[in-house]
Protein backbone atom coordinates (compact mmCIF):
# COMPACT_ATOMS: atom_id res chain seq x y z
CA UNK A 1 0.00 0.00 0.00
CA UNK A 2 1.33 3.28 -0.88
CA UNK A 3 0.84 6.90 0.11
CA UNK A 4 -0.39 8.81 -2.93
CA UNK A 5 -0.35 12.10 -4.05
CA UNK A 6 -2.56 13.17 -7.26
CA UNK A 7 -1.70 15.96 -8.79
CA UNK A 8 -4.56 17.83 -10.83
CA UNK A 9 -8.27 17.73 -10.64
CA UNK A 10 -10.19 15.97 -13.83
CA UNK A 11 -12.45 13.67 -15.02
CA UNK A 12 -9.26 10.98 -14.62
CA UNK A 13 -8.51 11.96 -11.11
CA UNK A 14 -12.45 11.46 -10.76
CA UNK A 15 -12.13 7.90 -11.68
CA UNK A 16 -8.69 7.35 -9.75
CA UNK A 17 -9.73 8.30 -7.03
CA UNK A 18 -13.26 5.80 -7.04
CA UNK A 19 -10.77 2.86 -8.04
CA UNK A 20 -8.56 3.53 -5.08
CA UNK A 21 -11.42 4.25 -2.24
CA UNK A 22 -13.31 0.42 -4.12
CA UNK A 23 -9.77 -1.43 -3.97
CA UNK A 24 -8.16 -0.26 -0.51
CA UNK A 25 -5.23 -2.42 -1.19
CA UNK A 26 -3.64 -0.33 -3.46
CA UNK A 27 -3.28 3.08 -1.12
CA UNK A 28 -3.23 3.75 2.60
CA UNK A 29 -3.59 7.32 2.28
CA UNK A 30 -4.62 9.74 -0.42
CA UNK A 31 -3.96 13.53 -0.90
CA UNK A 32 -5.56 15.23 -3.94
CA UNK A 33 -3.51 18.63 -5.30
CA UNK A 34 -4.38 21.22 -7.64
CA UNK A 35 -4.60 25.12 -8.17
CA UNK A 36 -7.86 25.18 -7.72
CA UNK A 37 -8.19 23.34 -3.91
CA UNK A 38 -11.80 23.61 -4.37
CA UNK A 39 -12.38 21.27 -7.12
CA UNK A 40 -10.44 18.68 -4.67
CA UNK A 41 -12.35 18.88 -2.08
CA UNK A 42 -15.71 18.58 -4.25
CA UNK A 43 -13.88 14.45 -4.92
CA UNK A 44 -12.93 14.92 -1.17
CA UNK A 45 -16.52 14.70 -0.61
CA UNK A 46 -17.16 12.14 -2.89
CA UNK A 47 -14.79 9.61 -1.34
CA UNK A 48 -15.97 10.98 2.46
CA UNK A 49 -19.28 9.13 1.31
CA UNK A 50 -17.34 6.18 -0.07
CA UNK A 51 -15.68 5.95 3.95
CA UNK A 52 -12.61 6.65 2.55
CA UNK A 53 -10.17 9.74 4.27
CA UNK A 54 -8.82 11.83 1.42
CA UNK A 55 -6.74 14.91 2.15
CA UNK A 56 -6.77 18.28 -0.22
CA UNK A 57 -4.37 21.02 -0.92
CA UNK A 58 -3.94 23.65 -2.96
CA UNK A 59 -0.49 23.20 -4.97
CA UNK A 60 1.72 25.64 -7.90
CA UNK A 61 4.03 23.15 -8.55
CA UNK A 62 5.97 25.66 -10.63
CA UNK A 63 6.63 27.16 -7.16
CA UNK A 64 8.84 24.74 -6.07
CA UNK A 65 10.01 26.23 -2.63
CA UNK A 66 6.17 26.22 -1.83
CA UNK A 67 5.10 22.70 -3.49
CA UNK A 68 7.39 21.44 -1.42
CA UNK A 69 6.35 22.45 1.79
CA UNK A 70 3.57 20.68 1.01
CA UNK A 71 4.80 17.13 0.00
CA UNK A 72 7.36 17.15 3.56
CA UNK A 73 4.17 17.06 4.91
CA UNK A 74 2.02 14.27 3.27
CA UNK A 75 5.36 12.39 2.38
CA UNK A 76 4.24 10.45 -0.35
CA UNK A 77 5.49 7.04 -1.81
CA UNK A 78 4.28 7.75 -5.28
CA UNK A 79 3.27 11.18 -7.34
CA UNK A 80 0.60 10.62 -10.02
CA UNK A 81 0.65 13.78 -12.23
CA UNK A 82 -2.45 14.94 -14.07
CA UNK A 83 -1.89 18.18 -14.23
CA UNK A 84 -0.66 19.58 -18.11
CA UNK A 85 2.50 18.21 -20.07
CA UNK A 86 4.22 21.42 -20.04
CA UNK A 87 4.22 20.76 -15.97
CA UNK A 88 5.91 17.81 -16.54
CA UNK A 89 9.24 18.57 -15.41
CA UNK A 90 8.23 20.73 -12.22
CA UNK A 91 6.24 17.55 -10.74
CA UNK A 92 8.77 15.11 -11.65
CA UNK A 93 11.21 17.61 -9.20
CA UNK A 94 8.81 17.28 -6.72
CA UNK A 95 9.03 13.57 -6.69
CA UNK A 96 13.37 14.08 -6.68
CA UNK A 97 12.93 16.47 -3.70
CA UNK A 98 10.32 13.88 -2.21
CA UNK A 99 12.06 11.12 -3.25
CA UNK A 100 9.12 9.26 -4.22
CA UNK A 101 7.90 7.09 -7.07
CA UNK A 102 6.55 9.14 -10.52
CA UNK A 103 3.85 8.43 -12.86
CA UNK A 104 2.44 10.97 -15.77
CA UNK A 105 0.19 10.19 -19.03
CA UNK A 106 1.62 11.94 -21.43
CA UNK A 107 5.36 12.64 -23.05
CA UNK A 108 6.58 16.29 -22.97
CA UNK A 109 8.94 17.98 -25.45
CA UNK A 110 9.40 15.26 -28.13
CA UNK A 111 11.43 16.39 -30.77
CA UNK A 112 9.67 17.39 -34.23
CA UNK A 113 12.13 15.33 -36.07
CA UNK A 114 14.19 13.29 -33.87
CA UNK A 115 18.00 12.26 -34.39
CA UNK A 116 19.58 9.30 -33.46
CA UNK A 117 21.02 11.58 -30.25
CA UNK A 118 17.93 13.00 -29.18
CA UNK A 119 15.61 11.75 -26.19
CA UNK A 120 12.29 10.64 -26.59
CA UNK A 121 11.44 13.48 -24.61
CA UNK A 122 12.39 16.36 -22.32
CA UNK A 123 11.19 14.13 -19.16
CA UNK A 124 14.40 11.32 -19.32
CA UNK A 125 16.79 14.52 -19.07
CA UNK A 126 16.02 13.66 -15.17
CA UNK A 127 16.99 9.64 -15.93
CA UNK A 128 19.98 10.34 -13.34
CA UNK A 129 18.24 12.14 -10.34
CA UNK A 130 15.46 9.06 -10.30
CA UNK A 131 18.43 6.19 -10.56
CA UNK A 132 20.32 7.86 -7.92
CA UNK A 133 17.21 7.73 -5.70
CA UNK A 134 16.88 4.40 -6.56
CA UNK A 135 13.37 5.71 -7.43
CA UNK A 136 11.30 5.31 -10.62
CA UNK A 137 9.52 7.44 -12.92
CA UNK A 138 7.03 5.95 -15.47
CA UNK A 139 5.93 8.93 -18.13
CA UNK A 140 4.00 8.80 -21.22
CA UNK A 141 1.64 6.08 -19.32
CA UNK A 142 -1.76 7.05 -20.95
CA UNK A 143 -2.81 5.52 -24.15
CA UNK A 144 -0.05 6.89 -26.48
CA UNK A 145 2.50 5.99 -26.00
CA UNK A 146 2.03 3.61 -22.84
CA UNK A 147 -0.88 1.51 -24.21
CA UNK A 148 -0.27 1.18 -27.62
CA UNK A 149 4.04 0.24 -27.44
CA UNK A 150 2.71 -2.00 -24.92
CA UNK A 151 0.62 -3.72 -27.56
CA UNK A 152 3.28 -4.02 -30.39
CA UNK A 153 5.71 -5.23 -27.68
CA UNK A 154 3.03 -7.87 -27.07
CA UNK A 155 2.80 -8.53 -30.67
CA UNK A 156 5.99 -9.15 -30.94
CA UNK A 157 6.92 -11.39 -28.24
CA UNK A 158 3.87 -13.20 -29.28
CA UNK A 159 3.54 -13.56 -33.06
CA UNK A 160 6.42 -12.04 -35.01
CA UNK A 161 9.93 -13.39 -34.64
CA UNK A 162 10.60 -10.21 -36.96
CA UNK A 163 8.53 -6.73 -37.45
CA UNK A 164 9.23 -5.07 -40.85
CA UNK A 165 6.17 -2.45 -40.94
CA UNK A 166 4.06 -0.83 -38.57
CA UNK A 167 1.41 1.37 -39.62
CA UNK A 168 -0.82 3.66 -37.05
CA UNK A 169 -4.40 4.85 -37.25
CA UNK A 170 -5.94 7.54 -35.23
CA UNK A 171 -9.82 8.02 -35.92
CA UNK A 172 -10.97 9.76 -33.32
CA UNK A 173 -14.80 9.99 -34.25
CA UNK A 174 -16.26 7.98 -37.10
CA UNK A 175 -18.81 9.25 -39.53
CA UNK A 176 -22.23 7.32 -39.20
CA UNK A 177 -22.57 5.12 -42.25
CA UNK A 178 -25.35 5.42 -44.62
CA UNK A 179 -26.44 3.31 -47.50
CA UNK A 180 -26.43 4.40 -50.95
CA UNK A 181 -28.95 6.61 -51.75
CA UNK A 182 -29.76 7.95 -47.72
CA UNK A 183 -29.10 11.30 -48.94
CA UNK A 184 -25.40 10.86 -47.96
CA UNK A 185 -24.00 12.86 -51.23
CA UNK A 186 -23.58 16.01 -50.98
CA UNK A 187 -22.71 17.14 -54.37
CA UNK A 188 -26.48 18.92 -54.74
CA UNK A 189 -24.60 21.55 -51.85
CA UNK A 190 -23.89 24.93 -52.94
CA UNK A 191 -20.88 25.93 -50.81
CA UNK A 192 -19.29 29.34 -50.29
CA UNK A 193 -16.00 27.68 -51.21
CA UNK A 194 -17.76 26.55 -54.53
CA UNK A 195 -17.88 30.59 -55.19
CA UNK A 196 -14.78 31.58 -53.78
CA UNK A 197 -12.05 29.45 -52.50
CA UNK A 198 -10.06 30.27 -49.48
CA UNK A 199 -6.55 30.14 -48.69
CA UNK A 200 -7.03 27.54 -46.19
CA UNK A 201 -9.47 26.06 -48.74
CA UNK A 202 -6.74 25.40 -51.28
CA UNK A 203 -3.90 24.66 -48.94
CA UNK A 204 -4.58 22.68 -45.80
CA UNK A 205 -1.87 22.97 -43.23
CA UNK A 206 0.82 24.43 -45.54
CA UNK A 207 3.30 24.83 -42.84
CA UNK A 208 3.56 21.41 -41.53
CA UNK A 209 6.08 19.18 -42.11
CA UNK A 210 5.61 15.80 -41.01
CA UNK A 211 7.72 12.63 -40.73
CA UNK A 212 8.03 9.01 -41.26
CA UNK A 213 10.05 5.70 -40.92
CA UNK A 214 11.30 4.44 -44.81
CA UNK A 215 13.88 1.79 -44.80
CA UNK A 216 15.03 2.30 -41.69
CA UNK A 217 15.67 6.39 -42.43
CA UNK A 218 13.68 9.18 -41.27
CA UNK A 219 11.66 10.86 -44.22
CA UNK A 220 10.20 14.48 -44.38
CA UNK A 221 7.08 15.10 -45.82
CA UNK A 222 4.45 17.63 -46.50
CA UNK A 223 1.18 17.23 -44.03
CA UNK A 224 -1.30 15.15 -45.87
CA UNK A 225 0.54 13.99 -48.45
CA UNK A 226 -0.36 10.20 -48.08
CA UNK A 227 -3.70 8.95 -47.49
CA UNK A 228 -5.26 5.88 -47.07
CA UNK A 229 -8.73 4.56 -45.51
CA UNK A 230 -9.36 3.45 -42.02
CA UNK A 231 -11.30 0.22 -41.35
CA UNK A 232 -14.55 1.51 -41.50
CA UNK A 233 -13.67 3.84 -44.10
CA UNK A 234 -12.56 7.39 -42.88
CA UNK A 235 -10.25 8.73 -45.02
CA UNK A 236 -6.71 9.15 -42.85
CA UNK A 237 -3.82 11.33 -43.56
CA UNK A 238 -0.32 11.00 -43.07
CA UNK A 239 0.83 12.98 -39.83
CA UNK A 240 3.53 12.73 -37.40
CA UNK A 241 3.35 11.68 -33.34
CA UNK A 242 4.98 10.74 -30.45
CA UNK A 243 4.04 7.21 -31.45
CA UNK A 244 7.00 7.30 -34.27
CA UNK A 245 9.45 8.50 -32.02
CA UNK A 246 9.14 5.96 -29.94
CA UNK A 247 9.14 3.31 -31.91
CA UNK A 248 12.10 4.40 -32.68
CA UNK A 249 13.50 4.47 -29.14
CA UNK A 250 11.73 1.05 -27.78
CA UNK A 251 11.63 -1.13 -31.38
CA UNK A 252 15.43 0.11 -33.15
CA UNK A 253 14.98 -2.91 -35.76
CA UNK A 254 11.89 -1.60 -36.83
CA UNK A 255 12.39 -1.06 -41.01
CA UNK A 256 9.20 1.10 -42.06
CA UNK A 257 6.76 3.44 -39.76
CA UNK A 258 4.03 5.69 -40.63
CA UNK A 259 1.27 7.27 -38.14
CA UNK A 260 -2.26 8.49 -40.24
CA UNK A 261 -5.08 10.27 -38.56
CA UNK A 262 -8.31 12.28 -39.46
CA UNK A 263 -7.49 15.24 -41.70
CA UNK A 264 -9.63 18.00 -43.20
CA UNK A 265 -12.22 17.09 -45.74
CA UNK A 266 -9.77 16.80 -49.38
CA UNK A 267 -12.10 19.40 -51.23
CA UNK A 268 -11.52 17.55 -54.45
CA UNK A 269 -14.09 15.36 -52.95
CA UNK A 270 -17.03 17.67 -53.62
CA UNK A 271 -17.93 18.45 -56.58
CA UNK A 272 -19.89 22.23 -56.95
CA UNK A 273 -23.44 21.70 -58.37
CA UNK A 274 -23.01 23.17 -61.97
CA UNK A 275 -26.42 24.39 -62.69
CA UNK A 276 -26.90 26.80 -59.35
CA UNK A 277 -23.43 28.68 -60.42
CA UNK A 278 -24.71 28.87 -63.35
CA UNK A 279 -27.93 31.06 -62.41
CA UNK A 280 -25.34 32.87 -59.87
CA UNK A 281 -24.05 33.92 -63.12
CA UNK A 282 -26.31 34.96 -65.00
CA UNK A 283 -27.74 36.74 -62.37
CA UNK A 284 -24.64 38.76 -61.90
CA UNK A 285 -24.22 37.14 -58.40
CA UNK A 286 -20.73 36.05 -58.99
CA UNK A 287 -19.15 39.49 -60.23
CA UNK A 288 -16.33 40.60 -58.24
CA UNK A 289 -17.11 44.35 -59.24
CA UNK A 290 -18.19 46.20 -56.08
CA UNK A 291 -21.46 47.65 -55.71
CA UNK A 292 -22.10 50.47 -53.42
CA UNK A 293 -25.41 50.29 -51.33
CA UNK A 294 -25.31 53.15 -48.67
CA UNK A 295 -22.34 54.29 -47.45
CA UNK A 296 -20.69 50.26 -48.40
CA UNK A 297 -19.26 48.71 -51.16
CA UNK A 298 -19.46 45.16 -51.57
CA UNK A 299 -18.57 42.67 -53.82
CA UNK A 300 -22.07 40.11 -54.77
CA UNK A 301 -19.56 37.23 -54.68
CA UNK A 302 -18.57 38.30 -51.24
CA UNK A 303 -21.82 38.60 -50.10
CA UNK A 304 -23.10 35.21 -51.59
CA UNK A 305 -19.81 33.15 -50.17
CA UNK A 306 -20.68 35.14 -46.55
CA UNK A 307 -24.34 33.72 -46.51
CA UNK A 308 -23.74 30.12 -47.79
CA UNK A 309 -22.75 27.09 -45.38
CA UNK A 310 -18.85 26.66 -45.14
CA UNK A 311 -17.91 23.41 -46.19
CA UNK A 312 -17.57 20.91 -43.68
CA UNK A 313 -14.38 19.19 -42.03
CA UNK A 314 -12.99 15.99 -40.31
CA UNK A 315 -10.50 17.54 -37.92
CA UNK A 316 -10.69 16.70 -34.74
CA UNK A 317 -7.03 14.88 -33.84
CA UNK A 318 -7.27 13.19 -30.33
CA UNK A 319 -4.68 15.47 -28.49
CA UNK A 320 -7.32 18.06 -28.92
CA UNK A 321 -10.34 19.16 -26.72
CA UNK A 322 -13.29 18.19 -29.19
CA UNK A 323 -16.65 16.29 -28.53
CA UNK A 324 -16.21 13.62 -31.59
CA UNK A 325 -19.12 11.57 -32.49
CA UNK A 326 -19.49 7.97 -33.50
CA UNK A 327 -16.64 5.53 -32.85
CA UNK A 328 -13.68 6.07 -32.13
CA UNK A 329 -10.66 3.85 -33.00
CA UNK A 330 -6.84 3.46 -32.73
CA UNK A 331 -5.88 0.90 -35.43
CA UNK A 332 -2.51 -0.84 -35.73
CA UNK A 333 -1.21 -2.64 -39.02
CA UNK A 334 2.02 -4.65 -37.84
CA UNK A 335 3.46 -6.71 -41.35
CA UNK A 336 6.93 -9.27 -40.04
CA UNK A 337 7.27 -12.57 -40.38
CA UNK A 338 5.23 -15.09 -38.38
CA UNK A 339 6.81 -16.87 -35.58
CA UNK A 340 4.53 -19.99 -36.79
CA UNK A 341 6.03 -20.49 -40.50
CA UNK A 342 8.24 -17.53 -40.89
CA UNK A 343 6.10 -16.23 -43.73
CA UNK A 344 5.46 -12.81 -44.14
CA UNK A 345 1.85 -11.98 -42.49
CA UNK A 346 0.14 -9.03 -41.18
CA UNK A 347 -1.79 -8.73 -38.55
CA UNK A 348 -4.44 -5.89 -37.30
CA UNK A 349 -4.73 -4.65 -33.48
CA UNK A 350 -7.44 -2.63 -33.05
CA UNK A 351 -9.47 -0.44 -29.92
CA UNK A 352 -12.63 0.55 -30.11
CA UNK A 353 -14.73 2.86 -28.18
CA UNK A 354 -18.17 4.70 -28.73
CA UNK A 355 -17.83 8.46 -28.13
CA UNK A 356 -21.45 8.79 -27.11
CA UNK A 357 -21.49 6.26 -24.71
CA UNK A 358 -18.07 6.79 -22.95
CA UNK A 359 -19.07 10.55 -22.51
CA UNK A 360 -22.85 10.01 -21.59
CA UNK A 361 -21.31 7.72 -18.61
CA UNK A 362 -17.62 9.38 -18.07
CA UNK A 363 -17.74 13.10 -19.74
CA UNK A 364 -15.18 12.45 -21.97
CA UNK A 365 -14.04 11.37 -25.52
CA UNK A 366 -13.23 7.68 -25.65
CA UNK A 367 -9.76 8.39 -26.53
CA UNK A 368 -9.88 10.47 -23.23
CA UNK A 369 -11.40 7.52 -21.59
CA UNK A 370 -8.52 5.29 -22.99
CA UNK A 371 -6.17 7.55 -21.87
CA UNK A 372 -7.38 7.42 -18.41
CA UNK A 373 -7.38 3.35 -18.32
CA UNK A 374 -4.15 3.01 -19.67
CA UNK A 375 -3.15 5.70 -16.40
CA UNK A 376 -5.18 3.88 -13.92
CA UNK A 377 -3.45 0.47 -15.33
CA UNK A 378 -0.07 1.81 -14.45
CA UNK A 379 -0.74 3.51 -11.20
CA UNK A 380 -2.06 -0.51 -10.40
CA UNK A 381 0.71 -2.07 -11.15
CA UNK A 382 3.17 1.19 -9.47
CA UNK A 383 1.36 0.62 -6.10
CA UNK A 384 1.84 -2.89 -6.36
CA UNK A 385 5.80 -2.63 -7.03
CA UNK A 386 5.16 -4.80 -10.02
CA UNK A 387 7.25 -1.40 -12.54
CA UNK A 388 10.15 -0.39 -10.19
CA UNK A 389 13.42 0.42 -12.00
CA UNK A 390 15.40 2.86 -10.61
CA UNK A 391 15.58 5.94 -13.77
CA UNK A 392 12.84 7.06 -16.60
CA UNK A 393 11.22 5.21 -18.48
CA UNK A 394 7.96 4.53 -20.93
CA UNK A 395 5.68 1.20 -19.88
CA UNK A 396 7.14 -0.67 -22.88
CA UNK A 397 10.67 -1.16 -20.56
CA UNK A 398 8.30 -3.44 -18.18
CA UNK A 399 6.47 -6.59 -18.99
CA UNK A 400 3.97 -6.49 -21.40
CA UNK A 401 2.00 -9.03 -20.52
CA UNK A 402 1.08 -7.54 -16.86
CA UNK A 403 0.25 -4.34 -18.26
CA UNK A 404 -1.76 -5.60 -20.89
CA UNK A 405 -3.54 -7.65 -18.29
CA UNK A 406 -4.02 -4.47 -16.32
CA UNK A 407 -5.51 -2.48 -19.42
CA UNK A 408 -7.83 -5.24 -20.26
CA UNK A 409 -9.06 -5.03 -16.32
CA UNK A 410 -9.51 -1.35 -17.19
CA UNK A 411 -11.58 -1.55 -20.47
CA UNK A 412 -9.52 -1.55 -22.99
CA UNK A 413 -10.42 -4.08 -25.44
CA UNK A 414 -7.86 -4.90 -28.41
CA UNK A 415 -9.34 -6.89 -31.48
CA UNK A 416 -7.16 -8.90 -33.06
CA UNK A 417 -7.12 -10.32 -36.42
CA UNK A 418 -5.14 -11.04 -39.80
CA UNK A 419 -4.85 -7.94 -42.10
CA UNK A 420 -3.22 -6.97 -44.82
CA UNK A 421 -0.60 -4.39 -45.58
CA UNK A 422 -2.05 -0.93 -44.95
Amino acid sequence: MKRVLILGCNEITKRLLIYLCNNKSYASDICLASRRKEECDELKNLASSMGVRVMTSGIDVSNAEGAMMMVRIFAPDLIVNLLPPELALDAMNLAINAKADYIDAALYGVPDIPSPTSLLSKQFQLFAEFQNNCKTAVCGAGFVPGAVSTIIKRASDNAFSKIDTIDLLSVSGEKKSSGEGEGNNDDDILYSEDVKATKSFINIEPDKTVFYIEDGKIVEADAMSIEGKSAEGSTVYLDSSPMITDLIKEFPDIVNARYFKLGKKDPKEHKAPKEKLDLLRELGLLSEIPVRVGHAAVAPIDLVAAVLPKMQVDDSPEEEDTKPSGMASYEIYITGQSKKNEETVTRSYIIKGDNEQIFEKYNVSAFEYMKGSALISGVKLMCRDKWKKPGVFTPAAFDCETYFNALSMEGIKVTEGEGKPF
